[in-house]
């Protein structure tokens, strides 16, 4: 049974099956980010915007799969270690907070509409106006080669 599971789990990351969306609000002055400064934000390393404001990183929950797979694929990190690696940097005063976690895509993009300096990766692009998908590295997420796609 262990054996069915992970031979299915591999044929759906070699279909691409899985992939994370960038979404900011529609005022947001962004319409690309590379992969390096998604990651930084979400590191902790980058916590200012270009204009100097704070910038507000959401994720999905790690009990769903948009949230499994932005923790071991694009950050390489179990859970465990992405949150003491936040305890560190809210301690040395680097951010102010942690990334705030949404429930669900449409949730991240109603916060995400509301607050201009806010950039959320979610599973799937929400049912919400007033929120733009971000293109990574110069590529939209229906490309086949999209950086944020297992």
């Amino acid at each position: 049974m262990m054996l069915l599971a992970l031979l299915l789990a591999t044929h759906v990351e070699r279909a691409g099956g899985t992939r994370l969306v960038v979404i900011v609000a529609q005022a947001s002055p962004l319409a690309d980010i590379s992969s390096a400064d998604l990651r930084d934000i979400y590191l902790g390393r980058l916590t200012r915007s270009a204009s100097r404001h704070a910038i507000v990183p959401l994720i999905p929950p790690q009990n769903s799969a948009a949230g499994d797979v932005f923790l071991r694929r694009f950050m390489r990190m179990a859970e465990l270690d992405y949150a003491q690696l936040w305890i560190g940097v809210v301690f040395r005063g680097q951010a102010s907070s942690a990334p705030l976690v949404a429930r669900s895509p449409d949730e991240a993009a109603r916060f995400v509409a509301a607050h201009v300096d806010a950039i959320a990766i979610v599973g799937d692009v929400p049912n919400v106006r007033n929120v733009r998908v971000l293109t990574v590295d110069g590529k939209p997420p229906d490309a086949p080669d999209y950086p944020l796609r297992w």
